[in-house]
């Protein structure tokens, strides 16, 4: 596989060569700059030839702290001291710590109880395998058309816009097209009469963030888990990249004003250290039986040490309400490059987590090189479009308002070039 190549980076190029050589293409996915990045403190990183970018990915909705975050670094070593690296088929006091607090923060009925996983996926397969344990007679699973939880497994059989697992039955989710609540509600009393009591779960991401950031009404998921509780259907919602504060709450169901009866977290969960859980009913998580949701690295010491710092940052520094703070700062901006650049068509998100719209995907992968490129110095890191054509913005929710002004000035700057 040839490697990208940019002029001026030297070393960046020699590594992105070596990396090329060792490591399959399939390990990532193609983007425009495949930056190499050699340091990272805040909103920033720093490129191996010493270029500094401000980071709108929070690497991938992961570090929403920001990098090298003195107060979570410094708990998270508190809360290391001298654990194990591993406590398979055991445990120690910081998982029951983390899991203690974990629960009590979801602040809702349905939270009881919770799985481990090591990344979302896993989380999203556990929590479809408790539902279809529960109720065995019931193998139908119903998701939301679009959405995407996963690569592999029963994760990728409800991702996207068809499946090959014959059990697997898609929903519309509101996008471009203005719909009203009885549209949506037919679909879902079409799928009851055809399958009767043999519904187990409906699973639903709080918006659409891999389709390209598409967020739905808030009775939308109000609808759903209506229907779900007539019918006694599982409600998941798949919060793996909208938890701990990305959509300007600290969990997103609270921002949409629903109850799931099981969600599923995962990236933003520990700031970056691979954690991921399944919170809700108890009587869905004792479903499974001993060893049934067991894995190598789920509940792993390290991971529940982060997943304690993590909170411990939330709740000192009052996190979300900056984000809801610094929202409308983010918003404001973004139209105001809708309004600059032709080439923006949409500009669709909440809190801090926004999906910007171009025209074509041509144009959407220059926008993302031109960004990078930036004035020399300094430049602005996206990840590659989603969709073909969307650009996600998400940058770390520590992120400033004198921050936010010195990227867009950057970004103002660079698409002048597109």
């Amino acid at each position: 596989m040839s490697s990208i190549e940019h002029p001026g980076e030297p070393l960046g190029n020699s590594l992105r060569g070596r990396l090329a050589a060792v490591v399959g293409r399939a390990q990532n996915t193609r983007t425009p700059t495949q930056t190499v990045i050699a340091r990272a403190q805040g909103v920033h990183l720093w490129t191996a030839d010493g270029r500094r970018l401000t980071d709108f990915t929070s690497g991938v909705l992961v570090a929403n702290l920001g990098h090298a975050h003195a107060r979570f670094e410094e708990r998270y070593r508190h809360y290391c001291g001298s654990l194990p690296r591993t406590s398979y088929n055991a445990t120690t006091p910081i998982e029951v710590e983390a899991a203690e607090r974990l629960v009590a923060s979801l602040n809702m009925p349905n939270a009881q109880k919770l799985f481990w996983a090591a990344s979302g996926s896993e989380g999203v397969q556990k929590a479809m395998w408790a539902a279809l344990h529960r109720q065995p007679d019931r193998p139908i699973i119903v998701a939301t058309r679009g959405g995407f939880h996963g690569k592999k497994g029963l994760a990728a059989d409800v991702s996207g816009e068809s499946s090959t697992n014959p059990n697997v039955r898609f929903i519309s989710f509101p996008l471009y097209e203005e719909k009203t609540p009885e549209f949506y509600r037919s679909e879902l009393d079409a799928l009851a009469a055809e399958f009767p009591n043999r519904i187990a779960l409906l699973i639903t991401e709080p918006y659409l963030g891999a389709k390209g950031s598409f967020h739905p009404p808030a009775w939308y998921h109000q609808l759903l888990q209506a229907w779900c509780k007539k019918h006694d259907v599982a409600f998941i919602l798949d919060e793996v990249q909208s938890c701990h504060g990305r959509t300007g709450s600290m969990y997103a169901f609270q921002t949409y004003g629903i109850q799931p009866d099981l969600v599923v977290l995962g990236k933003g969960l520990a700031n970056g250290e691979p954690a991921a859980a399944v919170v809700g009913r108890a009587d869905l998580i004792d479903a499974l039986d001993y060893g049934e949701a067991s894995d190598t690295f789920s509940g792993n010491p390290h991971a529940c040490a982060a997943i304690c710092a993590t909170l411990d940052v939330f709740d000192e520094q009052h996190i979300v309400a900056h984000c809801q703070t610094i929202a409308p700062v983010l918003r404001k901006k973004l139209l105001a490059l809708k309004d600059t650049f032709p080439f923006v068509t949409h500009v669709r998100g909440e809190g801090l987590v926004y999906g910007v719209e171009i025209a074509d995907a041509d144009t959407a992968n220059r926008c993302v090189l031109e960004a990078y490129r930036g004035t020399g110095k300094e430049g602005v890191h996206f990840l590659g479009p989603l969709a073909a054509k969307v650009l996600r913005v998400s940058p770390p929710l520590v992120i400033t308002e004198k921050e936010l002004d010195e990227a867009f000035a950057v970004l103002e700057s660079a698409w002048r070039r597109v």
